[in-house]
């Protein structure tokens, strides 16, 4: 492999290194395992003001924190730095990728509503399990737990097929 200098993403070991320093962080400051489930604690806190009968009779609300807690600041942090990565980056980003163009044409309401609909399903099928992908891909890799090891190989594979089948060449947008 040839190391290209000009390259516009960071190399594995210094991204490796920023990645355990985060989690190294977060450990070290918040006690807790990572998490993105910050939005189910703030769905908790709505529903604690607007009908608390219901949050308090929910066996999902009872076991997680309440609003304000670290979880928020999570996914607070993740949006904050992913839209400062995303205007500091030195190539300019397109938000309709070319391959996306040339299999389902240029509509910017379907890329938008597929991508709702495929965050919708993970976040669904995460919260189904009663926990966070995040969560235990992140956390459990790094403590070199087997189902956190496990599931990163299942969603990688996961992503790879479905990636194939969504831009397999039979798919081709024709205008």
């Amino acid at each position: 492999m040839s190391k290209n200098n000009n390259a516009p993403y960071w190399q594995v070991l210094p991204s490796a290194i920023a990645l355990a320093g985060i989690m190294v962080f977060i450990f070290a400051t918040f006690g807790p395992p990572a998490s993105s489930s910050g939005f189910v604690t703030t769905m908790k806190g709505f529903f604690l003001q607007v009908a608390p009968e219901y949050a308090e009779g929910k066996a999902h609300y009872r076991m997680m924190p309440g609003p304000g807690s670290w979880l928020m600041a999570f996914v607070l942090g993740m949006a904050i730095c992913g839209f400062i990565a995303g205007r500091t980056f030195r190539q300019k980003i397109e938000d309709m990728p070319k391959i996306w163009e040339q299999h389902y044409g240029a509509s910017r309401a379907k890329r938008y509503a597929t991508t709702f609909l495929g965050g919708f399903l993970i976040l669904f099928g995460a919260r189904l399990a009663g926990g966070c992908t995040l969560g235990l891909f992140l956390s459990g890799a790094t403590q070199l737990s087997l189902s956190g090891l496990y599931f990163g190989a299942v969603i990688f594979i996961t992503a790879m097929l479905t990636a194939r089948w969504v831009y397999s060449p039979r798919r081709v947008h024709h205008d």
